[in-house]
């Protein structure tokens, strides 16, 4: 008799610390979530609609170039085709403005350069090579022009440039 009380004793000693422990970890998982919240800090920028073609960027990053003199800021965007024909576009459609300076995309970077299918979505990156001094600047879709015609920015969009990593 002593042997069951002792077991169902402990069996319920065991139960209940498996529950206090369960709700203890609960508690703790809580705040670190919070806390990743506040340190991840994600700036959201609108979508923008031209020619049919829905624009939005998603994520900019700064790295320092090789030299460390100067910073890479890639832009990721997204570009979705709503129109029924293809379209065309290519980091060279694209420049950064900040104060009265103009950046063109960095040359040698992997850049976007592609076409896009009716209804269909590409991700593509366009870098600029700025000095490390620029935190925000306005970026723009001017679509490069052939013959006479003069490029017009038909979207723009404020950034924050992000500190490098």
């Amino acid at each position: 008799m002593m042997k069951k009380f002792l077991l169902v004793a402990m069996s319920t000693a065991c139960a209940l610390s498996l529950v206090g422990c369960g709700t203890s970890t609960s508690n703790e998982e809580a705040p670190k979530t919070k806390q990743e919240t506040k340190s991840e800090k994600i700036t959201t920028y609108p979508a923008k609609t031209v020619n049919n073609i829905e624009m939005q960027i998603k994520k900019i990053e700064t790295t320092e170039n090789g030299k460390g003199d100067k910073n890479i800021v890639q832009l990721t965007m997204d570009f979705k085709n709503e129109s029924g024909t293809k379209y065309g576009v290519g980091g060279n459609d694209f420049i950064l403005k900040s104060g009265s300076k103009t950046y063109n995309a960095k040359a040698d970077a992997n850049n976007i350069g592609t076409e896009i299918a009716p209804d269909k979505t590409v991700t593509g990156t366009v870098s600029f090579e700025v000095p490390k001094s620029i935190k925000t600047g306005a970026f723009s879709y001017q679509p490069v022009t052939f013959g006479k015609e003069k490029p017009k920015v038909l979207a723009t969009w404020e950034v924050t440039v992000p500190n490098n990593k």
